[in-house]
């Protein structure tokens, strides 16, 4: 079974401390990704969400395709946005990839705004970490 933790957070920071307290297969940062892309232009332009998109599917893709993630495989993803499209776009895109059962949980540090209606019946599981 393919496990995803969506993470949304308001710092990089918060969401390095929770990976590290976690046993994750796959790593994917919506932020790591643009800032690689970024330093990587030689032009200093930022890059487009659909170049980013392409990016997360093609980690997504060799990690699911990596015979050593053959029965189980966790991966992590942070998100930029959390609203119903995203996700259930995200649904889709992990359903078009790979044939096996898959959950998606979702956990939510230290934001004191919340997703619209709707966005959490979305995930399988959802936690809340407030780190006062």
């Amino acid at each position: 079974m393919l496990k995803i933790d969506c993470i949304w957070c308001v710092t990089r920071s918060e969401f390095d401390r929770y990976v590290k307290s976690e046993d994750y297969d796959v790593v994917v940062s919506y932020l790591d990704i643009y800032a690689r892309l970024l330093k990587s232009d030689p032009y200093g332009n930022k890059p487009s969400d659909i170049i980013i998109s392409l990016y997360i599917e093609k980690l997504f893709r060799s990690a699911l395709s990596n015979d050593t993630y053959e029965n189980d495989c966790k991966f992590v993803y942070l998100l930029k946005n959390l609203d119903s499209e995203t996700i259930t776009n995200f649904k889709e895109f992990i359903k078009g990839m790979s044939d096996r059962p898959f959950e998606i949980d979702l956990t939510i540090i230290n934001r004191c705004d919340y997703p619209k209606k709707g966005v959490l019946s979305k995930f399988d599981n959802v936690k809340f970490i407030d780190n006062d």
